[in-house]
């Protein structure tokens, strides 16, 4: 009868067939987070930003017919040996990283029984693919933005952590933007605070008012709303005085101008790479492995001219 088997049907039925497990039932990819405290009445830390990842990485799992599950953990309550025997209990057969809460901390599994990706730029995760923000690119989109806007003196405070986990690309974007295309005389030094910017105390905040009485900018770069608080809290009007920018937008800035990081839209890459890898029952570490860069947009608000 002269048939003749569809190679791109086979090769789609050769996949489902390797992304099964021996039950029959569809893999599990889950995403494991580790922004939670025991500690705390509240358990779940940066809600705001895991919650996006969280609907990310679900939404591309089911739409691509996986089963999905959602883990947090306390890195100072779970070891690394019974994290990986829950996600083995829990039959995690593709398996999504989110950031980890803190830039010093560290997870080493064994990634041999995973089809892993991550998000965010971590060493402490050895050698797996990973999915982030173009933070070179992002800073100069932010840069250029600003300057279209009038403003010459671009000032940028940052501090450890954030540097840690954009693997220092957003300095490096400030700096040679700022050597290329800013003028010496307007060239402000870049203030670097070393602990996060949620825990800053009263020493830190009067060191940007030091800052930026020594330096006068007219707008600050900075990644939360917290050190505009302080300014507010001073007498200070923005965009008056000085506009202000934040780097990590969201819905606890207070309406503030910002650049909205693509969290969702990174969680759903990073399901694709898991996929992929669930696909060719690739798992484990990878000799060269892949880093996927994406952009975000600008959120207009109130805080810029």
């Amino acid at each position: 009868m002269d048939y003749h088997m569809n190679p791109l049907i086979s090769a789609n039925m050769s996949r489902v067939r390797r992304i099964k497990n021996l039950n029959g039932k569809m893999a599990t990819i889950g995403l494991l987070s580790t922004f939670y405290d025991e500690q705390q009445r509240e358990k779940r830390r940066e809600w705001h930003i895991v919650s996006r990842f969280l609907e990310g990485a679900k939404t591309r799992s089911e739409d691509f017919g996986f089963d999905f599950d959602f883990l947090e953990f306390d890195l100072s309550y779970y070891s690394a040996e019974r994290i990986e025997q829950i996600l083995i209990n829990r039959d995690i057969s593709g398996l999504v990283l989110a950031p980890l809460r803190f830039s010093t901390s560290n997870l080493i599994l064994d990634w041999s029984k995973f089809s892993v990706a991550s998000i965010g730029f971590s060493d402490h995760y050895g050698k797996i693919p990973s999915v982030f923000y173009d933070n070179f690119r992002c800073m100069q989109h932010i840069l250029d933005y600003l300057t279209r806007r009038g403003y010459k003196r671009i000032g940028f405070i940052t501090d450890s952590d954030n540097e840690m986990r954009g693997g220092h690309l957003w300095n490096a974007g400030f700096y040679e933007y700022q050597n290329r295309l800013i003028r010496p005389n307007n060239r402000i030094p870049i203030l670097r605070i070393p602990k996060p910017e949620p825990l800053f105390d009263k020493t830190d905040f009067e060191s940007t008012h030091f800052w930026y009485e020594e330096n006068k900018p007219d707008v600050i770069i900075a990644f939360r709303s917290k050190i505009l608080d302080y300014f507010l809290g001073l007498g200070y009007k923005v965009p008056d005085d000085f506009g202000y920018m934040v780097l990590n937008w969201s819905s606890l800035t207070n309406g503030c101008s910002g650049y909205r990081q693509c969290h969702e839209e990174m969680a759903k890459v990073a399901v694709n790479i898991v996929s992929e890898r669930l696909y060719r029952n690739d798992r484990g570490e990878l000799s060269k492995p892949q880093i996927t860069l994406l952009r975000g947009d600008f959120v207009d608000g109130f805080t810029v001219k």
